[in-house]
């Protein structure tokens, strides 16, 4: 409901902002809303002035509620002839979104935990939100230093949960099962879009529309092929090993006793591991391939999944500036500067949301700036005569798209300037992939499916491009040398490298190797990047196809990046860079692969003799995409029967409730009666239930999971005695040096468990009357307050 309420607030605006777009920006109402007000509530916060409350929430929806209905009354007649016309696409847009959130309840609901991979940091990242009165936000887990990390798709689900007062342990579910539910509506939008953009009628287009959701969210990877020969049997030991997925060893005779998906718990997160390569099971090239279902399934309320409908909100935006028909350059600026201002606020929010998406959107919507700029000059000019008129010509479009792309791209960063002033990162620096490349198997088994489908969108231009003319010159040019330029510095980088250790023949093959590796991805990116141009040309039938092309060259480039050059980080491997720029790549090929299915079927060869291969195509396609259903429907299956018992609810630690019932008190009394403070409670390893406290209250903690505090600051200087500090606490004895740690690092709270006596055998707490008084105890637990506060404080039952 309050997201039904949020999208009627932002739809005025929505509704002028997407004029240009045929649903008005209906489908993209619910994420714009979370993304403006919560940039409010962000300011607000920082501030210190106005307190991140309920009320002033209410406030910003009371005030947004003016202009909102101003904007309604002004263009009222228009909003009454476009509901009259359209109100059977806005019943389809709203049945997808109320679907897949009805879906994805139900899935949720039947692995609810809050006890596994990364659901605690996000967790505590939630809980950190909605218990700070201020913004940003304290570390949960690193008490006194703001969250190094990008938070706002975190502060934008808080703003949800904070509006609607339910529990967060309730809200973190609600949250992980809206996420798909706004992907998919914002993924048909922009398809039903891009399809009436092209000509088609509004039943075809929502039609074709739902393949976006289908491709984007539900379809998994051709991995899935592979579980379902395994549990047949199928297969010799030397199949097996020349697959390389690990966990997928020689399948026992006979197979799983006629079994459809595999009895192994987990065994569908065999799909995301595949990229490597094995020495004697030894992993040398370790890398994570998520793509969305699987995301949604593992229930993670992650950076890079959270990022997913602003990322189509950002696209659909820059779709809308494509089909402005004045010139870009600074007349964009004095015509509409507000739509801008608007883009450069979806881009900004998209690098406090998950930093990766930043330089790729930047890319792609200078790729659609270029592209509608050279077509506004050759449209403008009279036909190019020489090469010289040409490259004049292409010059221009290169500096128009200059200035737009700095100040859009300099206004972002300036909205969310304070984030940068907080934020430390892993990150140093780039540095050559050597050493180790995709297998094009296991590239086929992760990408296959929406990078073929893309791939025949931009080889069913080929035969529709048009003539090419001499103003075509400059852009075949540059986009020759924006391809090749990674690969030549790649090389240049790593041949005298292999010269000087193992001398020029091994050089030359690494060179050539690599270049065959990635040559087809570059080619398929200029021939989509060189297509696109011409689409936008003047007299093109349908210019708006110009845009799932460079959806598509974006995305093949990206893909071959990867094999190319790596982000330096904690982790000292490619894992990252793959798995954040195969988790974009999948996006932007699902949306193009989709847009390449209408459009093959929108082109029906005229000559009979060419519809045997077409219809050979369409029987490919829908064997391809029938098979990869075949993981997603397991692989929810598998994850509904591991819940066990825990099944049936949306309240994340109903687990805890039946396993520890005192712990489970004390969190509610820290998290729902406590007034803030900092706590202590016992320091362990990553991915346990060390740090459960803090991550349930959004009390911070002297020291949580330390693993993971290193990846979000890049060093240890911070977490420097901390962890000693903890340990002395509960095992000194000595009210004075207790006292002392306590005060260094403000802690109000002791907690003391199961945890705290496995880690510190019996900690002498009881012994400090004048320095601690419980204020909870039940079970093995005990809350301790320090003596002195200014409020003293008691649970109640």
């Amino acid at each position: 409901m309050a997201l039904e309420l949020l999208g009627l607030l932002a739809f005025p605006l929505a509704f002028v902002l997407f004029r240009r777009l045929p649903d008005r920006g209906f489908t993209l109402a619910k994420p714009l809303a979370l993304l403006l007000f919560a940039y409010v509530f962000w300011l607000l916060g920082l501030t210190h002035i106005v307190p991140a409350s309920r009320w002033t929430i209410a406030g910003i929806l009371a005030a947004a509620a003016l202009p909102a209905g101003w904007l309604l009354r002004r263009h009222a007649a228009e909003v009454r002839h476009f509901l009259l016309a359209h109100w059977r696409t806005l019943l389809a847009a709203e049945a997808v979104f109320l679907g897949f959130l009805a879906l994805w309840l139900l899935l949720v609901s039947q692995s609810p935990a809050i006890n596994h991979t990364e659901k605690p940091m996000d967790f505590a990242f939630l809980n950190a939100i909605l218990r700070s009165a201020h913004f940003p936000p304290e570390d949960p887990w690193l008490a006194g230093q703001p969250i190094s990390y990008y938070y706002f798709g975190h502060l934008m689900m808080a703003f949800l949960v904070k509006l609607t007062a339910v529990p967060s342990s309730v809200g973190y579910n609600l949250a992980v099962a809206s996420i798909p539910a706004l992907t998919a509506a914002a993924a048909f939008g922009l398809l039903y879009n891009l399809v009436r953009l092209s000509g088609a009628g509004q039943v075809r287009a929502v039609a074709f529309g739902l393949l976006a959701p289908l491709l984007v969210t539900l379809m998994g990877n051709l991995e899935g092929v592979l579980e379902f020969v395994h549990v047949q049997g199928w297969g010799s030991q030397g199949f097996w090993d020349w697959a390389g997925v690990k966990g997928l060893a020689a399948p026992p005779l006979g197979g799983s006793g006629g079994a459809l998906f595999p009895d192994d718990s987990w065994w569908w997160w065999r799909a995301t591991r595949i990229i490597d390569a094995l020495d004697g099971g030894r992993s040398l090239d370790y890398t994570i391939t998520e793509f969305p279902f699987f995301s949604f399934l593992l229930g993670d309320l992650h950076a890079h999944v959270m990022a997913l409908p602003f990322l189509l909100l950002a696209l659909s935006m820059i779709l809308n500036l494509f089909l402005r028909e004045d010139a870009p350059g600074l007349g964009w600026l004095r015509r509409g500067g507000w739509e801008l201002g608007l883009l450069a606020l979806s881009l900004g929010a998209l690098a406090f949301i998950n930093a990766w998406d930043f330089p790729v959107l930047a890319g792609i919507l200078g790729a659609v700036v270029l592209v509608r700029s050279h077509a506004h000059r050759v449209q403008d000019a009279a036909t190019p005569q020489v090469i010289r008129q040409a490259v004049a010509l292409f010059t221009g479009a290169v500096l128009d798209t200059g200035v737009v792309l700095v100040l859009v791209l300099a206004v972002a960063v300036l909205l969310f300037l304070p984030f940068y002033q907080s934020l430390s990162s892993q990150a140093s620096g780039v540095l050559p992939v050597v050493g180790v490349s995709t297998r094009p198997w296991h590239f086929l088994l992760v990408m296959g499916v929406p990078a073929l489908l893309a791939a025949s969108l931009v080889l069913r231009h080929m035969g529709r491009r048009a003539r090419p003319v001499l103003a075509d010159a400059p852009v075949a040019l540059l986009l020759l040398v924006a391809l090749l330029a990674p690969l030549v510095m790649w090389a240049g980088l790593v041949f005298p490298f292999t010269l000087l250790t193992n001398g020029s023949g091994d050089g030359g093959l690494r060179v050539a190797g690599r270049a065959f590796l990635i040559l087809p991805a570059l080619t398929l990116a200029g021939v989509a990047g060189f297509n696109a141009f011409q689409r936008a040309r003047p007299g093109q039938l349908s210019p708006a196809a110009a845009f799932p092309l460079l959806l598509a060259a974006a995305a093949f480039c990206l893909l071959a990046g990867a094999e190319l050059f790596r982000v330096v980080d904690f982790f000292g491997n490619r894992m990252n860079t793959v798995f954040k720029l195969y988790y974009q790549s999948w996006l932007l090929l699902a949306l193009a692969g989709a847009y390449g299915i209408y459009y093959w079927q929108a082109h029906l060869p005229a000559r009979p003799g060419l519809r045997l291969p077409h219809y050979s195509w369409v029987g490919a396609v829908a064997l391809l995409v029938a098979v990869s259903l075949y993981y997603p429907v397991g692989a929810a299956l598998d994850r509904a029967e591991g819940a066990g018992t825990l099944a049936g609810t949306l309240d994340g630690l109903a687990f805890l409730r039946r396993a520890d019932p005192a712990e489970h008190q004390a969190i509610q009394c820290l998290r729902d009666q406590a007034p803030w403070g900092r706590l202590v409670e016992a320091v362990g390893d990553d991915y346990s239930d060390y740090g459960r406290i803090s991550a349930s209250t959004g009390l911070p903690t002297v020291l949580g999971w330390k693993g993971h505090e290193l990846q979000w600051r890049g060093d240890g200087r911070l977490l420097a005695g901390r962890e000693a500090a903890v340990a002395r606490i509960y095992q000194s004895g000595d009210a004075i040096e207790v006292r002392g740690l306590l005060d260094e690092y403000r802690v109000r709270y002791v907690y003391l468990g199961d945890r705290e006596r496995a880690s510190y055998g019996s900690p002498r707490l009881g012994g400090l009357v004048g320095l601690l008084r419980p204020i909870f105890a039940q079970g093995s637990v005990v809350v301790y307050e320090t003596v002195g506060v200014s409020e003293p404080f008691d649970c109640q039952p």
